[in-house]
């Protein structure tokens, strides 16, 4: 009969990554200003060091609300 091996009480602990995450909310004033900002013509990555957030981060909230970043004119231009 095979023992089996003894398992530790207590729990496994989790790798700390190098980067502390902060997950800040957005706000509608965020949301206002990250508006402006696509209408302009900026770029994600612009838009993300205007409001000190990832350019992931953004290109999710962009997503999230429905946005786009690509501008009217880039679009009727593809429809042609």
């Amino acid at each position: 009969m095979a023992t089996k091996a003894k398992r530790s009480k207590t729990p496994a602990k989790k790798k700390s990554s190098s980067k502390a995450t902060s997950r800040v909310r957005w706000t509608s004033q965020n949301d206002r200003e990250m508006k402006g900002l696509i209408k302009e013509g900026t770029p994600a990555r612009a838009i993300a060091s205007k409001l000190k957030r990832t350019e992931a981060a953004v290109r999710q909230r962009i997503h999230k609300l429905g946005l786009s970043l690509r501008s009217s004119k880039k679009k009727a231009a593809r429809r042609k």
